[in-house]
């Protein structure tokens, strides 16, 4: 400012640019000693309006401005004769050029009158283009997902028939936007519906179909929308119940008063929510529900983006908007990760082009579909929250006290994954890949086969001989035997057996081991399966390999070793296929072996049952086990390779399921707490007769459970019997057939649960686990394949899908139960495997196990939620369903520490900037870190990099380290932990460390001290091999400068969306 002068226009400027940063202006006070005058501009700044003030005929204006804006006016306007006449009193032309006048003005001045009418037009013409543009049958624009799908793009999808096969998967997705909303709203005490920004009038009409007592009214400022809207609705025969309307929600006054008003995604485009919300609270009835979804803004500052017609206000606003107008939020969820995965698009600016082109879409659809990308970038840098709101209208409750309640609500929001089934879900897939294109190397190996009887190991021993390798066969006897040199026999049963083939083997083998393990394949076909030969097969897979993988760590501890579990046909990898079910366990210890002794493991792969293994088979498993593998999942079939996926699955929106009055329906395990759940489930679903099992009697607590069945009129059969004891379970099957009605429906949730690392672990402990579901599942089966079920559910679990440390036992158990499914499936007989994650509350996880599932990032399922998600299992068509809350930051991170996985390759985590080669890159760093510092340094490096280990491991922050010479389990480390600390030191440092080594070296100075010695031996320093390791670049510094008086937090805030808002 300067002194003397008129400084209104600079003091107007500084407070312009301190209000676009978030600083509060009393503007009716700097305009209290003006005579200015308030103008109404348009709603929406992209109709291009403009809009001019006539002057008052008493104020004096000087001439030349006042001519000025009369030539405006007048082009405006369109009128060319007046305007030359103006022109001429302006004496700014030429007479020879006043003649070229009338014509070349009336070009003009049809061309700017046609333009203004286009920018009029500009919000219509936007809605217009996206209502042809959108599926008619879409209900938001924004589509949320659990985790990125790779090849889907929102723009493609859209519009593209080509890409249809996502319209199932979005319209679920939309769907449940809306669910989450509704979920809170007793239609039931609702008559009159106002949807504020209708669109199509999708939402209305759905409303619509399935409550009849219901009078619906939709706003859209879209003519195109209204007309297509009430065409649909008179199609439907709801034009007497619902009607959509040309309005401005802001503006236009509500016809009625509401007892709900909604408005998906339409709030952010509305510039006068003070007038919106004033006419909400006016319409809206006391204790009528509000519901909403849309944008809000995490600056300090509201963000306006004119180009998409969005008007982001921040939370403190809406706190504001809600509290004034008495509205109460009921529940406040924050889906914007979901929201962002729907919109990435690594290829926008192309897919953008084509779809534009393709489409023949004008310029302002084209501008409206870039904002997209830009909110997606917005979303992903937390500068904006996508949220949907449930609340309600409550007149007794004073401003202060709603504001105060809503206030408490906006800094808590729940998270799509408390709210929303679609993110328990997950299934695993099988995809085709091509075989490496790459020579074999030149070096002899030598390989150990557990061979078959009928010939396949004898095949692969033929190919590997004539290769140049050494090749030695051990076979299944009553007891250990070398029959040769290079031949032993085993009986799968003895621990000591497998021992002293190990000590023994061990000298005259060598180190460098492939081990093939072909044990699993003398088993019968599932057809002709009996007891009997079902109990031999555990043995013979299972057992041998528990023996093997001991004995190999106490004698034969070879850090190049890899041992290959193959079976034949025990997974479905092409639909419907027959399963070799006695098989199926191997793969439960296989995925448990991979977490507890990954130096040791090589992988898990299945060969194609329906032929026999000529030699193009064998040829094609040795490939696989000879090249630098980084699946350990795999299946050939048809001479070509699969390899397993995690994947999530998206479920249709479930059917209204009820059961039979005049049917029974079992539950094995059915007196526990989860099968208690199940029952009551089932009795609030219409089931009038229900039969439950277990092995003891009833506790009181169940016995109470029992009786409040019976009091909401169900007849519950108790029957004590063991269901893998086929005596027992005839008799319960001939009680149900002589008792009470037939049959509908069986749930196997019967099962036992043991904690024993596979070093600790008995073969007895093995098959007390392996029985109520092997044996169990089979008698079911058997008893039930002749009679018409509704279903036959097995209650599988999370341990058979991607293994679980000191669990192999009960994944084993869990893959036959999946193994089963699919083969029922095969047979034509209803089925389902649920892998369910742990519930709370008591069932497949206590103790020790839930507590290292919970550091592992795995969230016990409430039971209600749980059996919403079992309803929703069976409406659909998924013979197998992992169900689980997972947090994959956290789980990723952890069950990856021995290197990346690619059977989770197709799960995002929540942060994807953690992603890559973390494993690889860690040992590089710390490696070369380690071998360029001074010796005096090496040991202060280790245990700073191991406190943070540690601290991960044990779920500790970065901000509270553990003392490096506090003991291990003083700080609450267990065996679990103590192993998946091992697994990530023999990673990092490319060596076998033992558990027992984490026994001795008590703490982690001790620890550190080891592991020094261990890769500097005294008296020499070693070359350290560190492959691609790249040259570590310290971190840029930043430095922030503090310009003017605007907070440098604010201004950096501003700097990245006006950057992000500028990406057109």
């Amino acid at each position: 400012l300067r002194p003397g002068g008129n400084d209104w226009q600079q003091i107007l400027s500084s407070l312009g640019q301190l209000y676009v940063q978030g600083a509060k202006v009393d503007w009716l006070g700097f305009e209290g000693d003006y005579s200015h005058q308030k103008v109404e501009l348009p709603t929406y700044p992209f109709q291009r309006e403009r809009y001019w003030v006539d002057a008052p005929k008493n104020q004096q204006q000087n001439t030349t401005n006042q001519s000025s804006n009369l030539i405006f006016e007048l082009i405006n306007r369109g009128d060319a004769e007046e305007l030359i006449q103006e022109l001429n009193l302006s004496e700014e032309l030429t007479e020879e050029e006043q003649k070229l006048l009338p014509k070349l003005l009336n070009i003009l001045t049809t061309r700017h009158q046609k333009n203004l009418q286009n920018q009029r037009e500009i919000v219509g013409d936007y809605y217009d283009e996206l209502a042809s543009f959108m599926d008619e049958e879409a209900i938001l624009n924004y589509i949320p997902l659990p985790g990125i799908i790779k090849g889907f793009s929102w723009v493609l999808f859209a519009k593209l028939k080509s890409e249809q096969k996502y319209h199932k998967l979005a319209s679920t997705a939309q769907k449940e936007i809306r669910n989450i909303g509704w979920q809170k709203v007793d239609f039931d005490s609702c008559q009159k519906v106002l949807d504020i920004g209708c669109g199509h009038g999708t939402d209305l009409m759905t409303l619509g179909e399935k409550y009849n007592h219901l009078n619906l009214c939709g706003y859209t400022i879209s003519d195109r929308q209204v007309e297509l809207g009430n065409k649909k609705i008179s199609e439907l025969n709801l034009q007497d119940r619902a009607k959509i309307v040309n309005g401005d929600s802001s503006q236009d006054e509500f016809p009625d008063n509401y007892d709900l008003i909604y408005g998906f995604e339409v709030i952010c485009h509305i510039k006068k929510k003070k007038e919106l919300f004033l006419n909400i609270k006016n319409h809206l009835k006391d204790r009528g529900n509000f519901v909403m979804s849309d944008f809000i803004s995490n600056a300090s500052f509201d963000i306006d983006y004119d180009a998409h017609s969005s008007y982001l206000i921040t939370q403190k606003e809406w706190l504001y908007l809600l509290s004034e107008s008495q509205i109460k939020i009921l529940r406040y969820v924050d889906i914007s990760k979901e929201i962002a995965n729907g919109l990435d698009d690594p290829n926008f600016p192309e897919n953008l082009d084509y779809v534009c082109k393709k489409s023949n879409l004008n310029e302002n659809a084209r501008v409206g579909l870039q904002s997209y990308d830009n909110l997606y970038k917005m979303l992903r840098k937390g500068l904006v929250s996508y949220v949907v709101m449930t609340a309600q209208k409550q007149e007794s409750l004073s401003v202060d006290e709603i504001y105060k309640w809503n206030q408490e609500i906006l800094q808590n929001p729940l998270h799509y994954s408390d709210v929303s089934l679609q993110q328990l879900f997950y299934g695993v897939e099988w995809k085709k890949i091509s075989p490496r294109q790459e020579q074999r190397k030149q070096l002899s190996k030598n390989w150990i086969i557990f061979s078959d009887k009928d010939g396949v190991g004898e095949r692969l021993k033929n190919i590997l001989e004539e290769r140049g390798d050494r090749c030695s066969m051990v076979f299944i006897g009553e007891t250990y035997k070398q029959k040769d040199t290079g031949s032993w026999e085993l009986n799968p049963s003895s621990p000591a057996d497998f021992a002293s083939f190990c000590q023994d083997a061990k000298v005259t083998v060598g180190e460098s081991l492939k081990i093939i393990h072909l044990w699993s394949l003398e088993t019968t076909t599932s057809q002709q399966l009996t007891q009997s030969a079902l109990e031999s097969a555990q043995k013979n897979g299972c057992g041998s390999v528990l023996h093997l993988v001991q004995a190999m760590e106490k004698h034969w501890n070879s850090p190049s070793s890899q041992l290959w579990l193959i079976t034949k046909g025990s997974q479905s990898v092409l639909p419907v296929e027959e399963v070799a079910i006695a098989q199926t366990p191997l793969w439960g210890i296989g995925k448990v072996i991979s977490l507890e002794h990954p130096e040791l493991w090589g992988g898990l792969l299945d060969l194609d049952q329906a032929s026999s293994t000529n030699e193009n088979e064998a040829e094609t498993l040795l490939q696989l086990l000879e090249e630098e593998q980084e699946e350990d999942q795999l299946a050939i079939r048809n001479g070509e390779i699969y390899v397993a996926r995690l994947e999530r699955k998206l479920l249709a929106e479930s059917q209204q399921i009820s059961f039979s009055e005049s049917g029974s329906y079992l539950i094995t395990g059915g007196t526990g707490s989860l099968g208690l759940s199940i029952a009551q489930w089932l009795v609030e679903k219409g089931c009038k007769h229900l039969v439950l099992t277990g092995r003891s009697q009833p506790s009181e607590q169940a016995q109470l459970k029992i009786n409040s069945l019976e009091k909401q009129g169900a007849e519950v059969v108790v029957t004590q019997a063991d269901v893998s004891v086929q005596e027992d379970m005839e008799r319960v099957f001939k009680q149900v057939e002589e008792g009470i009605p037939p049959l509908k429906g069986v749930i196997h949730a019967a099962g036992l649960v043991g904690l024993n690392l596979l070093q600790e672990m008995e073969l007895s402990q093995l098959e007390a686990i392996l029985r109520p579901k092997v044996i169990g599942g089979w008698l079911l089966h058997q008893l039930t394949q002749n009679l018409e079920l509704d279903f036959f559910v097995n209650f599988s679990s999370i341990a058979s899908v991607w293994g679980s440390k000191a669990q192999a036992h009960y994944a084993a158990a869990n893959n036959f139960l999946d193994g089963l499914t699919y083969y029922r499936q095969s047979l034509g007989l209803p089925t389902y495997s649920i892998n369910w994650g742990p519930w709370s509350g008591g069932g497949m996880a206590e103790g020790e196990a839930m507590n290292w599932l919970n550091q592992m990032g795995v969230k016990p399922l409430d039971p209600e939620k749980a059996i919403a998600a079992l309803e929703k299992v069976l409406t659909s068509n998924n013979p197998q369903t992992v169900v689980a809350d997972i947090n994959w930051d956290l789980f990723k991170d952890l069950y990856e520490l021995g290197g990346k996985r690619s059977f989770l390759q197709e799960i995002s985590r929540d942060s994807e900037a953690t992603d890559g080669e973390q494993t690889s890159g860690r040992k590089s760093e710390l490696l070369e870190q380690l071998h360029q510092a001074p010796e005096s340094e090496r040991n202060e490096i280790l245990i700073e990099q191991l406190q943070n280990d540690v601290a991960k491991i044990i779920g500790l922050s970065k901000s509270k380290l553990p003392d490096p010479e506090l003991g291990f389990f003083k700080m609450g480390m267990d065996s679990l932990m103590a192993v998946e600390l091992r697994n990530l030191l023999s990673s990092t440092f490319n060596s076998s460390i033992s558990t027992a080594t984490l026994f001795e070296k008590s703490n982690i100075k001790d620890l550190a001290e080891y592991l020094i010695e261990e890769i500097f031996p005294e008296g020499e320093e070693e070359e350290i091999d560190v492959q691609d390791s790249q040259e570590v670049t310290p971190p840029k510094q930043i430095e922030t400068e503090f310009e003017g008086e605007v907070d440098s937090a604010i201004a950096s805030e501003l700097e990245e969306i006006q950057a992000l808002l500028k990406e057109d």
